[in-house]
C-alpha cells in the first residue's frame, strides 16, 4: 500500500486515510518497522503530498515510531526536513520529527528553496502564538545549515531572517515552558547571525547599536553557548568594520571578546 500510493494517492482518496492511521498502529511494534523501514521512508514523501490533512498527524506519529532504531532514514533525511519545517507551527509532531531526523541525519540541512525559508520565517515572526520547541528546532535547523552553505546565508539576509532574529535577540525572548528552551532559542539565533558575518559587506552596514546587542548576551549569565556565539557574531563585526570596532571599545566590549574567545 505504501508504495503504491506514490502513483495512484490523491487528496480525495479515503484509502490514505485509513493507511495513515494504519500505518500510526503498525509503527508501535519493532518487528513491522524493520520489515517496513526502506519502504516506509522511500515513500514518505509521496504519502504526506496526498494524504488528506486530517491524516497528517498519524503519519508524522507513525514517523516518530520508524525512526527508532530506523536505518533507511539516514538517506532520505535531507529531503524530509524541509516538508517539516514546512507543517512546523501547524502540526504538533513536526517539530520532534524534524528533532529526530535531525538526530539520525547529521548532515540534515534546509535545501536552499524560497519556499522553506519562507515557512521558516513565518515561524520565526509568528514566535509569540507557536509552540517553543517549533521554534527552537526551526532555528537550530537554520543554523546548522548557514553554517555550511554561503547561499542560505544570503537567503537569511534576502528574505529578511536575519533582522527577525536579532529583534527575537533583542526582545530577550522568554519561552512559555523553561529556560533551557530559551537559551537554546537565543544561542542558536546568535549563532545563525554570526555565520550570516562572515559577509563583511554585511557587517558594514550594520549600526553601532548592533554591538550593544550581541554584548548583552555576550556578558549575560545564561549559558556558555549563548555568550560563545554572541561573542563571535561581534567578532566578526568589530573585524569587518571599523565604526563597530570603535563601539566595541567604548563599552569596553574588547574585554569581554578576550574572556568568551
Amino acid at each position: 500500500a505504501v508504495v503504491s500510493t506514490q502513483s495512484t494517492g490523491s487528496a480525495a482518496n479515503p484509502d490514505l486515510k485509513t493507511m495513515a492511521t494504519c500505518l500510526s498502529a503498525l509503527s508501535m511494534k519493532s518487528e513491522t518497522r524493520a520489515i517496513l523501514d526502506e519502504r516506509f521512508w522511500k515513500n514518505f514523501l509521496a504519502v504526506l503530498d496526498h494524504v488528506p490533512d486530517g491524516s497528517i498527524d498519524d503519519l508524522l506519529s507513525a514517523g516518530m515510531n520508524f525512526a527508532i532504531g530506523s536505518e533507511a532514514l539516514k538517506d532520505v533525511g535531507e529531503g524530509i526536513s524541509g516538508r517539516l519545517v514546512e507543517l512546523c507551527g501547524r502540526h504538533k509532531l513536526a517539530a520532534p520529527l524534524l528533532n529526530r531526523v535531525m538526530e539520525k541525519c547529521p548532515n540534515t540541512l534546509l535545501a536552499e528553496d524560497k519556499g522553506q525559508f519562507a515557512s521558516l520565517l513565518k515561524i520565526i515572526k509568528q514566535m509569540k502564538s507557536i509552540d517553543d520547541s517549533d521554534l527552537c528546532t526551526a532555528i537550530k535547523l537554520l543554523a546548522r545549515t548557514t553554517a555550511q552553505s554561503p547561499q542560505a546565508r544570503k537567503w537569511v539576509v534576502k528574505y529578511h531572517i536575519l533582522e527577525a532574529l536579532m529583534g527575537l535577540l533583542e526582545d530577550h525572548f522568554v519561552t512559555k515552558t523553561s529556560t533551557v528552551t530559551a537559551t537554546a532559542i537565543l544561542s542558536n539565533a546568535a549563532l545563525v547571525c554570526g555565520h550570516c558575518f562572515l559577509d563583511e559587506g554585511l557587517c558594514k552596514k550594520q549600526e553601532p547599536k548592533v554591538v550593544d546587542l550581541f554584548l548583552k548576551h555576550a556578558k549575560a549569565e545564561k549559558g556558555l553557548a549563548i555568550q560563545q556565539n554572541a561573542a563571535i557574531a561581534l567578532a566578526r563585526l568589530a573585524q569587518a568594520s571599523v565604526p563597530l570596532l570603535e563601539r566595541l571599545r567604548e563599552t569596553r566590549g574588547l574585554e569581554v571578546l578576550h574572556s568568551r574567545i
